[in-house]
C-alpha cells in the first residue's frame, strides 16, 4: 500500500479526480446544450458576431483545470463535455465535438504555457477561457464557411476573447474561491 506521501504519476488520474471530471462534464454538458440553442439562433441571425456574447462555453474545462491541476484535465474534460452535449441534442449535432477539441487544445495550451496547473490564478483562467473561445471560433469559421463574412469573423475574435475571459474565467475564479472558503478545495 503506498504511503500518503506517494505521488501518482502525472499521467494517472485518481478515482476522486475522475469523479470530479464526470460531475463537471455532466453539469456543463446540460448547460452548454441549452446555451447551444441560443448560440445557434444568434449565429444564424447575425453570422460570426452572433454568439460572441455567450462566453460561458469554456467554464467546465477551465474549472476542471483549476480544481484538478493535472496536465490533460482541461482537454479531456472539454472533449467529454461535448460528447455528452451532442447526445443531449445540441443543434450542431456531432460537430459540437469539434468545438470540444479546439476549446480543449486552446485552454490546455494556456494552462501549460502559463504554468496554470502548478500556479493557478485568475489570469490563467481568463486567458485560457479567451484563447479556447478563439480556437473554437476558427473551427466555426471552417465549419460554417464564413468567407463572405470575413470582416465579422475578424471583429468577433477580440470580442469573443473578452467575453469568454470575463464570463468563464471570472466564474471559475469565483467558484474556486467559494469552494476554498467553504473548505471544499
Amino acid at each position: 500500500m503506498p504511503s500518503e506521501d506517494h505521488k501518482e504519476s502525472a499521467s494517472t488520474f485518481s478515482v476522486r479526480e475522475l469523479v470530479l471530471i464526470a460531475a463537471i462534464c455532466a453539469v456543463s454538458a446540460v448547460v452548454y446544450a441549452g446555451l447551444g440553442q441560443i448560440w445557434a439562433a444568434l449565429t444564424a441571425a447575425t453570422g460570426p458576431l452572433g454568439g460572441v456574447v455567450i462566453g460561458l462555453f469554456q467554464f467546465g474545462q477551465v474549472l476542471a483545470g483549476a480544481l484538478i491541476r493535472r496536465r490533460g484535465a482541461v482537454f479531456i474534460t472539454s472533449v467529454l463535455i461535448t460528447v455528452i452535449q451532442a447526445f443531449l441534442g445540441d443543434p450542431a449535432g456531432l460537430y459540437v465535438i469539434g468545438w470540444g477539441i479546439f476549446h480543449g487544445i486552446g485552454a490546455e495550451l494556456v494552462f501549460n504555457l502559463m504554468d496554470g496547473y502548478e500556479n493557478p490564478r485568475l489570469s490563467v483562467y481568463a486567458i485560457a477561457s479567451g484563447v479556447a473561445a478563439v480556437f473554437g471560433q476558427f473551427f466555426s469559421y471552417y465549419l460554417y464557411g464564413w468567407d463572405a463574412a470575413f470582416w465579422m469573423f475578424i471583429v468577433s475574435i477580440p470580442l469573443l476573447f473578452v467575453f469568454s475571459a470575463i464570463e468563464s474565467g471570472g466564474l471559475v475564479f469565483f467558484v474556486k474561491r467559494g469552494l476554498a472558503r467553504a473548505g471544499l478545495r
